[in-house]
C-alpha cells in the first residue's frame, strides 16, 4: 500500500516535511521509486502465498484480492481516490477491513464483534484524517483534494474530534475497555487544548499528537496480546 502510494504521490511528497524518515516513509527519487514494484511483489505476495499454503485456507485469498483492488482504486488513476475526498476514507476503511478478515481467516478465529468493527473503522478513519490535516497545505498546492483540503482546517479538526468522541463511547459502551476509553479521553483533551507556542503550526501540533498516539497504541498492543 505505502510503496504504491509513494510512487503516485511523488509530486506532493517532495513538499511534505514529515517525509524522508523512518516514521512516515521516504522522499525518494523517481529512479528509486521505479525499483519498488518487484520488491513489493516479492515482500507481499510471497508471505501471503506461504501463509495460505501453510493454513490451507485458499478462500482467504479473496481478502487479499479485495485489499489489492482497493489499493489500486486508492492510488492509481483514473480512480485515484486518494485525491478525491471524501471517497478516500471509505476506501481506506475497506482496505484495512480486508486485512482484518484475512487475519481472522488464516488464524481460524471469528470476525470481530460489531463494537470491534466500529472501533476499528473509527481508528482507521481518524488516522487517515490526521495524515490529511498534517499534509493539507502541501496537498492543496498540487491539487490533491483530500477530505481535509475540501472541508478546511476547522471542519477537519471537528471531524477528528468527532471520531475521538465516538471512539471513546464505543470503547466504553460496546467494548467495556477502560484503557481504550481513557486513551480517547486523553486524545480529546489534547485536541481541545490549544497548541503551545512551541508548535509553529497546527500541522506540527497534530503531528506531535499522532506520534504520541502511536506510542500509546504500541503499549496497548503488548497489553492486549496476552489478554484477548
Amino acid at each position: 500500500m505505502f510503496g504504491m502510494n509513494d510512487m503516485v504521490d511523488f509530486d506532493v511528497d517532495q513538499l511534505h516535511v514529515r517525509k524522508g524518515n523512518y516514521s512516515f516513509g521516504a522522499r525518494a527519487s523517481k529512479s528509486e521509486l521505479g525499483q519498488l514494484p518487484p520488491l513489493m511483489a516479492f515482500s507481499v505476495l510471497c508471505p501471503v502465498i506461504i501463509i495460505i499454503a501453510a493454513t490451507g485456507r485458499v478462500w482467504s485469498a479473496i481478502w487479499v484480492l479485495g485489499f489489492f483492488l482497493s489499493n489500486i482504486l486508492y492510488n492509481v488513476p483514473p480512480a485515484a481516490l486518494s485525491r478525491k475526498g471524501p471517497w478516500e476514507i471509505p476506501c481506506v476503511v475497506f482496505m484495512f477491513s480486508c486485512i482484518t478478515m484475512f487475519s481472522c481467516e488464516v488464524n481460524n478465529i471469528s470476525s470481530p464483534s460489531m463494537g470491534g468493527w466500529m472501533f476499528h473503522w473509527l481508528a482507521v478513519a481518524q488516522d487517515q484524517l490526521f495524515g490529511e490535516v498534517i499534509d493539507m497545505d502541501d496537498d492543496a498546492k498540487v491539487g490533491k483534494n483530500t477530505t481535509a483540503v475540501k472541508v478546511g482546517k476547522l471542519r477537519a479538526q471537528q471531524l477528528l474530534l468527532a471520531t475521538s468522541l465516538c471512539g471513546m463511547l464505543v470503547g466504553y459502551a460496546l467494548l467495556a475497555s477502560m484503557y481504550l476509553t481513557t486513551y480517547y479521553a486523553l486524545d480529546i483533551l489534547l485536541q481541545v487544548f490549544p497548541a503551545s507556542k512551541r508548535w509553529s503550526s497546527i500541522q506540527e501540533y497534530k503531528l506531535a499528537i499522532f506520534k504520541m498516539q502511536v506510542m500509546l497504541r504500541v503499549v496497548y498492543m503488548f497489553y492486549a496480546w496476552p489478554n484477548p
